[in-house]
């Protein structure tokens, strides 16, 4: 459902309760919405947990607008991105599909970058988007179309996007790559990260490091290891190694899974999810620090309490589900097979499929008007 113009939106103005007709037919009260207190309108705008109701809010009038500024925007869960399977849609098709879990709602984004491009995410504020011909890399906003070229990085796969980092004040980009085709070919970790530092305005490089599941908290980057099973801990200022954080203890390493990387809550968590039959499972795990003076190392947890985590492929994404009504923290989202939305209660152990508009799906998307 495309967006409405500012000028499809008018202001409202509704009866009061109780309000009586004159004798001519003329209201004898009425009450005039845009003349709100703005401290009551600002409390309304963050219930707009879909940004496209947000949208439409700021549209109502001036006042409504000025009380709603879009760097205080309501929390947003992620939107499902919908995957555009045939090829040929990836070089004309400028619509792109999303699904809001707050609303329910199916959100059709006219986005002119999209063109010739694959979307990637997990992703807060930009998708990490591949030309399908040049693979220039760049990040896109869909709603504002706004564009950030990345420098030029060979890629593999999927290249990485996180975010964001309370640190750095906004959102951190990883992108891996490898240093040729004969790496390609051989699946050697890639060679060559690259961080955009949104304060400092510019991008940092760290050779020789990498892995498939990672995350970004406070300056740090952690990485796991697929040969070894460790987790490398960078740290990005500086471009070195901090510390490295062995394999939890008691894991089997027959069991056949894929292993997670994290922030949720300011906690770096470490996850395990695996199948028995068709039922999936996560084993989850705590980076614990001690008093300072013993090695960090994971220790394994059965509950996250009132946070919410939205992953896909090696990362994900956390929210805390008290700021959102109708949802419940202590649980786990992910795509199963590229066509499930499916949900993990943590305390149960069990997974449920969910409704979903999308045939296809390929990843999370917050959306932001920044």
């Amino acid at each position: 459902m495309p967006f409405p113009s500012p000028a499809a939106v008018r202001p409202p103005c509704e009866i009061m309760p109780n309000a009586r007709s004159s004798t001519d037919g003329v209201l004898s009260h009425e009450r005039n919405w845009s003349e709100l207190p703005q401290d009551i309108l600002h409390l309304f705008s963050k219930k707009l947990h879909d940004i496209s109701d947000f949208i439409h809010f700021r549209a109502v009038c001036k006042r409504w607008n000025l009380s709603a500024p879009v760097t205080d925007p309501p929390p947003q869960l992620p939107w499902l991105l919908e995957c555009r399977q045939d090829p040929e849609e990836h070089h004309e098709n400028a619509i792109i599909r999303f699904y809001c879990l707050s609303s329910g709602k199916v959100h059709s984004i006219f986005c002119p970058g999209s063109r010739r491009a694959w979307l990637k995410g997990p992703a807060c504020r930009y998708l990490l988007a591949c030309h399908s011909t040049s693979f220039e890399l760049f990040l896109l906003n869909p709603l504002t179309h706004d564009k950030i070229w990345t420098p030029c990085v060979k890629v593999c796969g999927c290249p990485d996007y996180i975010g964001p980092d309370p640190k750095e004040g906004g959102d951190i980009v990883v992108i891996s790559g490898y240093a040729d085709c004969f790496d390609m070919e051989w699946n050697t970790p890639p060679a060559r990260m690259a961080f955009w530092r949104p304060k400092a305005d510019d991008w940092v490089y760290v050779e020789g490091v990498g892995g498939s599941a990672n995350a970004i908290y406070m300056g740090q980057y952690f990485s796991n290891n697929e040969d070894t099973d460790i987790t490398n801990v960078i740290d990005i200022a500086t471009k070195k190694l901090a510390y490295q954080v062995a394999p939890p203890e008691g894991t089997n390493p027959l069991l056949e899974g894929c292993t997670i990387l994290v922030e949720s809550g300011g906690k770096i968590l470490r996850l395990f999810q695996y199948y028995v039959g068709e039922q999936c499972h996560f084993d989850i795990y705590c980076l614990y620090f001690g008093d300072g003076e013993e090695k960090p190392c994971w220790v394994k947890i059965t509950d996250i309490g009132d946070q919410m985590l939205f992953l896909q492929y090696y990362r994900g994404l956390s929210f805390c589900a008290s700021n959102f009504a109708g949802f419940k923290g202590n649980c786990i989202y992910f795509l199963k097979e590229g066509r499930y939305l499916c949900r993990y209660d943590i305390g149960d152990g069990t997974s449920v499929v969910l409704p979903c508009p999308f045939d296809s799906v390929d990843s999370w998307f917050v959306p932001s008007l920044v």
